[in-house]
């Protein structure tokens, strides 16, 4: 299957157990040839599938609601990994791991010329690459590299496993490695590169670039602080709380309103589900403090035109914590107040 590994067999194991018979199938778009696949394969087994044709942003992003409205018996999520601890409806992670190890074998010879001033590297991947983690670190230490990868915690399941959201275990190793290489894409490298005074490297296998972040996090971080600015002129604040499973914080949504009305600013909470530029430019706020996918605030950003703060970015523009002890640490994108 478009060289996916998609076990289609324990899928209909798993729903015959369960005494399923209609089901969601939620998948990103790029996985959506795949998804219709899946339906056939049920539907000539007896199984009434139905594909969600809405976002798919993560595991943090579960359809319970169209499920759960549909009165559906269960869901098959594709292309991530678990994200929440339970599920409000019956949830397959088919997480559609590659077949070929090829281009991430292949993309070693770009590593090798761009990381030769490093030898201790922390690595990781992206839940597609998984299956591939013991030989690429093998490979990596054929050619004199010292590599170290994360243990599961949290929202990261498994070992030298990261999303674009969660780079703890990686975090964790900053005292004990020279730079960072993150096997996925530009994206994924970018997020750990945010919260770290290591170099870092994203790596992708299709592409076989290996990219060096540095200047890329300097001029985002520079754009930043005039979002910040723009933040500190404005009266009117959103405050937005995502409905998504894994995006829903209402307590640090409350937090983040009276932190913002203390300081003499007007401050509504606004629900959303995708945060749209449509939507906010029709809103009355001058800016907004963003509680959903801290991605938001960095890839949504000028599409959105009105300043998306994160958290701590709130706090900073409030004078409640400091810039230079907040970027490029694991306070700036963490979706909590560390004051």
């Amino acid at each position: 299957m478009s060289g996916y590994r998609i076990d289609l067999e324990k899928i209909k194991g798993w729903i015959d157990a369960k005494g399923f018979k209609r089901v969601l199938i939620q998948a990103p778009p790029g996985l959506w040839p795949e998804a219709v696949r899946v339906s056939e394969f049920l539907r000539e087994n007896g199984v009434e599938a139905i594909i969600h044709g809405g976002s798919c942003w993560g595991g943090c992003d579960i359809a319970y609601l169209e499920a759960k409205s549909l009165k559906l018996d269960a869901i098959i999520h594709m292309g991530h990994s678990r994200f929440l601890e339970s599920d409000e409806v019956p949830t397959y992670y088919l997480e559609c791991r590659y077949m070929d190890p090829e281009p991430l074998k292949s993309l070693l010879r770009e590593v090798k010329d761009r990381l030769g001033g490093c030898r201790r590297i922390g690595v990781g991947l992206t839940v597609q690459w998984l299956d591939f983690l013991d030989e690429f670190l093998a490979w990596l230490r054929d050619l004199g590299f010292e590599p170290h990868v994360g243990e599961p915690m949290g929202v990261l399941r498994y070992r030298g496993q990261v999303l674009g959201c969660s780079y703890n275990p990686l975090l964790r190793l900053e005292k004990m490695v020279d730079c960072y290489l993150v096997v996925g894409s530009i994206f994924h490298g970018l997020g750990l590169a945010l919260q770290t005074r290591r170099i870092t490297y994203a790596g992708d296998p299709h592409t076989q670039r290996v990219v060096k972040l540095e200047e890329s996090v300097k001029s985002l971080l520079k754009s930043r602080y005039g979002h910040i600015q723009e933040f500190r002129r404005a009266r009117r604040i959103g405050v937005l709380l995502s409905i998504k499973p894994g995006q829903r914080r209402m307590k640090l949504a409350m937090e983040l309103k009276r932190l913002i009305e203390e300081a003499g600013k007007v401050s509504e909470i606004v629900v959303v589900d995708d945060v749209r530029e449509d939507y906010l430019l029709d809103l009355p706020h001058e800016a907004f403090a963003n509680t959903a996918c801290p991605r938001l605030s960095i890839e949504d950003q000028e599409r959105l035109r009105k300043p998306l703060l994160l958290p701590m970015e709130v706090a900073i523009a409030l004078n409640r914590a400091s810039w230079e002890e907040t970027i490029r640490t694991p306070r700036y994108m963490a979706m909590k107040l560390s004051l």
